[in-house]
């Protein structure tokens, strides 16, 4: 009787230690970098950060929202992360530790001068980057960056 009983205390103290620990999802948060580009469809894509197409001349001050399958990014709804590409079309998504998506996801990228690309995918994982491609509106005229930093 005194094994059982002993037996039943390590069970209850090690349930007590494991469960806080349960749904914290982990600290850590994730980061997923990536770039928006023109090209003649809209879309995004997971791809390794060795990708050609990350080379390409990037688009600044464009918005990239990852939000659930059927989420709106207007109404804020079921919206994981969002950015904005700086001034050589590169971006940053952060998700909070425990909310980085495993399902499959809707990434919109909108901005002056292109059109709205809207496409479901899955996040890109171990060290991938994800690539926006948006298509620029015919005869609107991109402002030339400034790409030499100024002395």
């Amino acid at each position: 009787m005194q094994f059982a009983t002993r037996r039943l205390y390590l069970i209850l103290l090690a349930a007590f230690v494991c469960f806080p620990l349960l749904g914290c999802g982990g600290g850590a948060k994730s980061i997923v970098r990536g770039r928006v580009v023109a090209g003649t469809v809209g879309q995004a894509v997971s791809v390794s950060p060795k990708d050609e197409r990350l080379q390409e001349d990037g688009l600044p001050e464009m918005e990239v929202v990852v939000m659930s399958k059927g989420g709106s990014a207007s109404q804020g709804r079921g919206v994981y992360a969002r950015a904005t590409t700086d001034e050589m079309g590169d971006f940053e998504l952060v998700f909070p530790g425990g909310t980085f998506p495993s399902d499959v996801v809707t990434i919109q990228t909108s901005g002056e001068g292109v059109f709205t690309a809207r496409s479901t995918a899955y996040m890109p994982t171990q060290g991938g980057s994800l690539l926006c491609i948006v298509i620029p509106r015919p005869g609107y005229v991109r402002p030339e960056q400034n790409r030499d930093p100024e002395k």
